[in-house]
């Protein structure tokens, strides 16, 4: 009988035991950040689903902010179906009801009024440039060797855009239009060169210069400390924490660079520029933030490695 009431009082420590540690548990995740965490709402501005560019920004937000921890959702801005420019874009992240975030060039006076995630998504190649050119451009372009020697020649770039004040700022010739125009502009030698990201040229040619008249100057390589970044609505530090928390995680974790050698916009780019020692010519930018500046400078790796 002793035994039994013994086995009993047994039992129910037991019972009593883990019950208390199932209260535990429940307060701990109860009392746990994640598990009270709201959604963070992500309406990003795309100018072209079907972009791969802008694909790649998406790849590198979700990569960022599930290695955040925080939960979150992505989906595009809820605009009417027209075109829409950059400029539009950043006025609608500023009132931050239609969207709320946007990835664009640093340095631009537009992005000023919004709240800079301090983190270059392609870790410095953005910086990188290479010049399209016609037929004539392309053989005088073998005489390029310095900056001096660049600014005999005249270059094309949108009208608005960084690039074109960063090249102005290092007394270049330029010829300003908006973007399509200026493939045509340069087929008919309006210019000399058409300025072009490492990321965006090939694959514009393919697209607006199906009959072969423009190529690569090959060898030649413009570099200017600038990248994208993310930006986002005044006031919305909770996406700006979680964004630049995770966007420095994958960068210790090795997660962007595997992205960015395996993604569809940028693996033949690695590919080409490893191993290369073409000609580079260094422009100032004086168009960053000090804060854009000092993150170009500390996530950076050497797109020729």
């Amino acid at each position: 009988m002793s035994r039994d009431k013994s086995s009993a009082r047994s039992v129910v420590a037991v019972l009593l035991v883990l019950a208390m540690s199932l209260l535990c548990a429940a307060s701990t995740r109860a009392q746990s950040p994640a598990a009270n965490a709201q959604v963070i709402e992500i309406k990003l501005a795309d100018l072209n689903d079907d972009n791969p560019l802008i694909n790649y920004r998406k790849a590198v937000l979700e990569l960022a902010m599930r290695a955040s921890g925080r939960p979150f959702s992505i989906k595009g801005c809820q605009v009417a179906n027209v075109a829409t420019s950059d400029q539009r874009y950043v006025q609608l992240v500023q009132a931050g009801q239609y969207c709320n975030l946007i990835a664009t060039s640093a340095g631009s006076g537009m992005t000023r009024t919004l709240e800079a995630i301090p983190f270059p998504i392609y870790l410095g190649g953005g910086g990188y440039r290479v010049l399209l050119a016609n037929r004539e451009s392309l053989e005088r372009a073998r005489t390029i060797r310095t900056l001096d020697d660049l600014r005999t020649f005249t270059i094309g770039s949108g009208i608005g855009w960084v690039d074109t004040s960063i090249m102005q700022a290092n007394q270049l010739k330029v010829a300003q239009s908006n973007y399509l125009n200026l493939f045509d502009m340069l087929k008919a030698g309006r210019f000399d060169f058409y300025n072009r990201s490492i990321f965006e040229a090939t694959s514009e040619l393919e697209t607006y210069d199906p009959t072969h008249q423009l190529a690569i100057v090959p060898d030649l390589v413009l570099y200017y400390p600038t990248d994208l970044f993310f930006y986002t609505s005044p006031g919305r530090d909770d996406i700006r924490d979680a964004l630049l928390d995770g966007l420095k995680k994958i960068h210790r974790n090795a997660a962007l660079l595997d992205l960015i050698q395996k993604h569809g916009s940028t693996r033949q780019v690695r590919q080409a520029m490893r191993g290369t020692r073409p000609r580079v010519i260094e422009l100032q930018n004086d168009r960053l933030t000090p804060i854009e500046r000092q993150a170009i400078e500390t996530y950076k790796m050497d797109w020729f490695k």
